[in-house]
């Protein structure tokens, strides 16, 4: 009875979107859909056979059916020349060499040749093309940018690389540095054992099922804050080396609202929609309709036309609707004060960034005194350029003691300086057309791909 009446619905879903599940047209998605009707309706007398998959998705079908259901909603109020990809600028499929890591966005760029297609890529560039794409105010990639040169880059040419760098140094793959645990839907480093870069099916999955409880059926910030508390609670009790240092712990917790903010289609919350098609698409969940899981595949934007949300999100926003509308799910013990006492905001946060970056060596320059002074002095000219500085900010005058405030105990096991042996063997660059963690891993999983 429940395929039938799903059955019911088919003919309005994907009338805005004939492109309903990846690459997949509206007349292969119905068909679809009507095979899992079937096969339904034969397991009824067979429930033994039956699917069942992890955590809050039930059968196959059910799956199949949650995701029919987000389909279908269409942005408004959107700007003809915020439509991307922009003409000369064409997808093509990384291939072997090219670094790809844990940030679904900036592959999806150099997927694009919005960034270089290899992975090597630099600050300008990065600030250049995370406005175009996807209209990131210059004070938050500023930020962003500034610890990834930092902890995973070269601070002469101002370049990383967006997976692991050559040999599998560095590079934004490095743990705990600007990459952090509590992922929206990418493993914990060490539970992963070392592959904090593939999407993991199972936590999409999670995160589509909090999307169908949502009243509008999007990837809002309340689904993304139920994201966020699912998966805190998971990585608390299983991970014990869940190192939250304060820098990666605010990129970590701003990335659940970076969902609907940057990857809706339109401006979430004046006409966007964060939808189905443009949230699976831009992070490379491609449903498989026999298994019931994702695999994951390389980042794009949807087939169908796609808009940048129309107005710069910045620093202070990013980090306001992180703190007030992300964390408070679930309070993970960081080092901020203020973070255990609720009062944590953008500018007390934005100031300890400030006045942390006076007080820490770069991780990757080994306790160089001289060319540790001259990376600080880098970075904060480079905050001080689009107005991020103490004064502007109206940070407390106090001086924090050298390297124990931003990462704090960066030697201990686990941390970004003395990882676990067990990791080394699934760091690198992305492996597509695989589906990867199908099930939670409560110990670290070192061979889950199928």
């Amino acid at each position: 009875m429940k395929a039938s009446l799903l059955l019911l619905g088919l003919p309005a879903l994907g009338l805005a979107y004939p492109g309903m599940m990846g690459d997949m047209s509206r007349e292969e998605a119905l068909q679809m859909l009507r095979e899992k009707r079937d096969a339904e309706l034969v397991a009824e007398s067979q429930p033994e056979k039956r699917q069942i998959l992890s955590g809050l998705v039930g059968s196959v079908s059910q799956l199949v059916s949650d995701v029919g259901g987000l389909l279908g909603s269409v942005a408004s109020s959107v700007d003809p020349a915020d439509k991307r990809p922009e003409p000369g600028y064409t997808y093509k499929d990384p291939v072997s060499g090219d670094s790809r890591g844990p940030c679904p966005g900036l592959n999806l760029l150099a997927n694009y040749g919005y960034l270089p297609r290899n992975g090597h890529v630099t600050f300008s560039e990065v600030l250049d093309a995370t406005a175009r794409g996807f209209n990131m105010g210059a004070d938050l990639a500023t930020v962003l940018l500034v610890f990834a040169v930092l902890t995973d880059g070269d601070i002469p040419t101002e370049s990383f690389w967006l997976g692991s760098g050559p040999g599998k140094v560095g590079g934004l793959e490095r743990h705990s540095t600007v990459e952090a645990d509590i992922s929206p839907n990418r493993e914990d480093f060490y539970i992963g054992c070392g592959d904090n870069h593939h999407l993991s099916s199972r936590l999409f999955q999670q995160n589509v099922y909090y999307a169908t409880q949502d009243p509008n059926k999007q990837f809002s910030l309340d689904c993304m804050s139920k994201q966020w508390a699912a998966n805190g609670k998971f990585s608390v009790k299983h991970n014990p080396y869940l190192y939250y240092f304060p820098f990666p712990s605010i990129v970590a917790t701003a990335a659940f609202n970076f969902y609907p903010n940057f990857f809706s289609n339109g401006t979430y919350g004046a006409g966007g929609v964060a939808n189905y098609e443009s949230i699976s698409s831009i992070i490379g969940a491609k449903l498989n309709k026999n298994t019931g899981q994702f695999e994951y595949v390389p980042e794009r934007w949807p087939v169908q036309g796609w808009y940048r949300r129309s107005t710069e999100y910045g620093a202070v926003q990013a980090l306001t609707e992180a703190f007030t509308r992300i964390y408070p799910s679930y309070p993970v013990s960081m080092v901020f004060p203020q973070a255990q006492g609720g009062t944590l905001d953008a500018k007390t946060a934005l100031c300890y960034i400030y006045q942390g970056l006076n007080s820490v060596t770069p991780l990757a320059l080994a306790g160089e005194e001289q060319a540790a002074a001259a990376g600080i002095t880098w970075a904060l000219s480079k905050l001080l350029a689009v107005g991020l500085d103490g004064t502007t900010l109206g940070c407390p005058a106090s001086t924090l003691s050298p390297n124990t405030y931003l990462y704090p105990n960066a030697t201990n096991k686990g941390g970004p300086l003395n990882e676990p042996a067990s990791v080394a063997a699934n760091i690198g660059s992305n492996v597509y057309y695989k589906t990867y963690f199908t099930s939670a891993p409560t110990t670290p999983k070192c061979s889950h791909s199928s």
